[in-house]
């Protein structure tokens, strides 16, 4: 990232910092005008907390954007094709939980956040829409990169993973790893399909002045 900076010539304006939103120790209070997170902080261990350090660096008046993965309205507990998507879900993505959209605007709040937006934006109807989880379940998109997402194209890659560890090409275990994503990518579009999962709950969030 460094270098990647300077190659631009932009060191004056941007520097990397290495550190835990759980703990931003090395960076003071009140030193960020503007913040956002994206698909980070749903792998916090305690979300109020990663968002009290992250209210903690921002100035007052400051606002926060963040986009997060949630379980919707349309999650049954109760449901056990529910739970089975969830698990999956969970699992593949590294998630310890997964939270509601409830929760995730009650961790802004305990934090000290005022909430001025908080929506689902997979939430949308129209025939111009194209769902997020449509390129994992038919080919969208270029050929050369879409069929290999799709769920027959995922099917020959376990295959074709198997036969080159069965000819030593691949480390055993590797079609064991294509099992793995193909099983998470069902789960996303299973997730998708019944509006039980969003990855696109995205927040507003501002530090009072």
């Amino acid at each position: 990232a460094k270098s990647l900076i300077a190659e631009v010539g932009i060191e004056h304006m941007a520097s990397c910092i290495a550190c835990s939103f759980m703990d931003m120790g090395g960076i003071e209070d009140e030193t960020f005008d503007r913040g956002y997170a994206i698909e980070s902080t749903c792998h916090a261990p305690d979300k109020a907390g990663a968002f009290a350090e992250i209210y903690r660096v921002l100035k007052p008046g400051a606002l926060f954007w963040g986009q997060e993965m949630c379980l919707t309205d349309k999650f049954n507990p109760d449901d056990a094709g529910h739970q089975t998507v969830k698990r999956h879900l969970q699992h593949g993505i590294a998630l310890n939980e997964i939270a509601t959209m409830d929760e995730v605007k009650r961790a802004l709040e305990v934090a000290g956040f005022l909430v001025e937006e908080l929506e689902d934006l997979a939430d949308e109807e129209g025939d111009t829409v194209i769902p997020w989880y449509r390129p994992m379940e038919r080919r969208h998109g270029i050929l050369s990169t879409a069929l290999s997402r799709t769920p027959l194209g995922r099917k020959a890659a376990i295959a074709a993973s198997k036969l080159a560890e069965a000819l030593g090409a691949f480390p055993k275990g590797s079609a064991d790893v294509v099992r793995f994503m193909d099983r998470t990518a069902d789960a996303y579009v299973a997730g998708g399909r019944t509006g039980i999962f969003t990855p696109l709950c995205c927040f507003l969030a501002r530090k009072p002045s």
